[in-house]
């Protein structure tokens, strides 16, 4: 039986130096681990046992909906090129041994900001799965499940193709059909460090980027932080609370901070003064200063 993860990425190239880092860290974790990157672009690297070019369309998200039915392995693990694994997660292929396919509830209730695409055919308890780790298992019924989810992409692509969307309310519908196990993982296997979430153990991969960068000094001081209990707790923004029960006669539970890291890896100030400068790279000083005061 094959095991390995794939990555996939189209459509900008700074998503290359995401990958590197990504699969070094899965690399680290675990040595053994094939991976595969389907790449529009060039990509070297001693983590990679398999390269494969391929040639976008014309939305990235769409590529992975696509390519994903390519995995070369029995067993897959799909990582985005934004995440950080801190730790091995073998874990995560022994699930398969009674689940088709796993992914952890998305943070929010659903990505769908606009009502692009309603559907009111799926009940309000059935959550949208972040689509950014997942694993899957080789059948019959988990390929008739992704060619529906890349099915129902296409078919949106093709209605509406000046609304963009992300993959993830295609998968809930492809997921909510299908006739799969699916099992939910937990968010210390898809930590999104920067946003919200509940922990309650070790987090294992860091999800998210900062103008397409993963800063080791920035991963460092969230893993400590996040890290610092393994007892139940949320993060939100950058600051980690547990519950602590306090009082002697009566005891009342209390929010307890156990920490912060930073949200943003560098200072606010020098976010924007990169962001204005790529602004007006972009645009020049005339358009430049045309969308600061005529917006």
């Amino acid at each position: 039986m094959s095991i390995g993860a794939i990555y996939i990425i189209t459509q900008d190239p700074r998503y290359v130096d995401l990958l590197l880092s990504s699969a070094a860290s899965l690399k680290r974790a675990m040595p053994d681990l094939p991976i595969t990157v389907f790449s529009q672009f060039p990509v070297n690297g001693s983590y990679f046992d398999r390269i494969v070019s391929v040639t976008p369309t014309q939305d990235g998200f769409y590529d992975k909906s696509r390519l994903i039915l390519q995995s070369p392995y029995e067993r897959t693990l799909f990582i985005d090129a934004d995440t950080y694994v801190l730790e091995p997660v073998p874990e995560l292929f022994t699930l398969l041994d009674h689940f088709d396919c796993a992914a952890t509830h998305e943070e929010y209730v659903s990505t769908d900001w606009f009502n692009r695409y309603p559907r009111q055919d799926i009940p309000e308890s059935f959550p949208e799965f972040n689509t950014g780790i997942l694993l899957f298992k080789r059948s019959e019924r988990i390929e008739r499940a992704l060619q529906n989810w890349n099915d129902l992409y296409q078919g949106y692509l093709k209605a509406k193709p000046d609304q963009p969307l992300n993959d993830q309310p295609f998968f809930r519908v492809a997921a909510y059909y299908a006739n799969i196990r699916m099992a939910t993982l937990t968010r210390e296997y898809n930590c999104k460090f920067r946003g919200q979430g509940y922990l309650n153990g070790k987090v294992k991969i860091l999800h998210g980027h900062v103008n397409f960068q993963l800063k080791p000094s920035h991963i460092e001081r969230a893993e400590r932080v996040l890290n610092a209990s393994k007892r139940p707790r949320v993060y939100v923004a950058g600051n980690v609370f547990e519950q602590k029960i306090v009082g002697r006669l009566v005891g009342h539970r209390k929010a307890h901070k156990v920490g912060s890291f930073p949200e943003l890896p560098e200072s606010v100030f020098r976010l924007r003064a990169r962001r204005f400068k790529q602004v007006i790279k972009e645009r020049g000083v005339g358009g430049t200063l045309a969308k600061i005061f005529l917006t």
